[in-house]
């Protein structure tokens, strides 16, 4: 094989057939399940938008979640039914993670550890990239679905509130309202990043979607003014998360 052909491959110039791929793999010693993974990745790395779904531990669409993450220097969330992953509480977001019967209790306590951990990247410097920028729409539903109870509900509401004072995050609630727009689709996040195209994740209950193409992209960048006209400005959110805060402590 030659070294002009690997640095294509390494540099995402040129795709490597399958066929070269499964080559490579035996020669290294890589067999079994890892082997039918990567050769899966293989077939369809011509794609641009590409689907995954989840395997055990941390996933692919996790690490690639991860990553998005760590790089970009602005991220543009709409959660119209549930409070996003990057804001949840420890107890909301247990109550989400610990429904899957197929996670034992030491992968339940894994993941809602790891997705706290995540937050990170809204208050400290990132490989020194500064905090990133997070614009966030809540729907009012969210608020609203009683995840873990009352009393978990109104601590996720603190917390909520406790975020959006952070110079790096802007929230808006966007209220049940009649009339149509983008945000009543489902969630979707959109990664900005300074030296690369954008790109847009779609979150499912078993796996996820990434679109890079500039057509798909686009769609969803028209859609965030859109959005943010329907939703109320982050002084009138607070307010309002702090009525609902209220409202819930009250019945506790």
């Amino acid at each position: 094989m030659s070294h002009a052909t690997i640095s294509q491959w390494e540099n995402g110039k040129r795709v490597p057939h399958p066929d070269d791929v499964a080559s490579m793999l035996a020669v290294i010693g890589v067999t079994g399940k890892r082997r039918g993974e990567i050769l899966d990745l293989s077939r369809n790395a011509a794609q641009r938008n590409w689907l995954t779904t989840g395997v055990p531990g941390i996933a692919q669409q996790l690490e690639a979640l991860l990553e998005c993450e760590r790089t970009a220097t602005e991220v543009i969330e709409c959660a119209p039914l549930l409070v996003p992953g990057l804001l949840q509480t420890a107890d909301y977001a247990r109550a989400i993670i610990g429904a899957d019967a197929t996670l034992s209790r030491a992968e339940i306590d894994a993941r809602v550890e790891l997705r706290i951990d995540r937050r990170k990247i809204l208050t400290e410097d990132r490989d020194d990239r500064p905090p990133v920028d997070y614009t966030v729409f809540v729907g009012e539903w969210a608020l609203r679905q009683r995840v873990g109870g009352s009393d978990v509900l109104a601590e996720q509401c603190r917390q909520l509130l406790k975020a959006a004072a952070l110079p790096a995050i802007t929230l808006q609630v966007v209220r049940i309202a009649d009339g149509w727009h983008p945000g009543l689709q489902g969630p979707v996040v959109l990664y900005n990043f300074a030296e690369a195209p954008s790109i847009v994740h779609l979150e499912h209950h078993r796996s996820s979607a990434f679109l890079y193409d500039d057509p798909d992209v686009t769609a969803y960048k028209l859609a965030v003014p859109e959005i943010r006209r329907a939703a109320m400005d982050p002084d009138d959110s607070a307010a309002y998360i702090t009525q609902m805060m209220s409202g819930l402590e009250k019945q506790e």
